[in-house]
């Protein structure tokens, strides 16, 4: 059975928040419930951001969009952007 994101608030506004005895432990199950999805992250949620700059028209691309074997790399070592790429090929 699938639940959405709808059906999994009201579980944990039921579950969590209106079943506890009071507010402080019903902010402690909600402390408790962010530490273990932060846990189910794919990547860290607070990443530095790091910036690429195309040496032909210097629009600037996150280093996490660069393809892992240097697509878009000229043999200088000259990095374009797609458009820029797809112009000198």
């Amino acid at each position: 059975m699938s639940y959405t994101v709808t059906d999994i608030a009201e579980l944990v506004t039921y579950h969590l928040i209106a079943s506890a005895p009071h507010d402080d432990a019903a902010h402690d199950n909600l402390v408790q419930l962010v530490q273990q999805l932060e846990l189910l992250a794919p990547r860290p949620l607070r990443q530095e951001a790091t910036w690429v700059f195309c040496d032909r028209c210097g629009c600037s691309d996150d280093t996490d969009l660069i393809h892992p074997d240097s697509h878009h790399c000229a043999d200088g070592g000259d990095l374009h952007c797609g458009p820029c790429w797809d112009s000198s090929t």
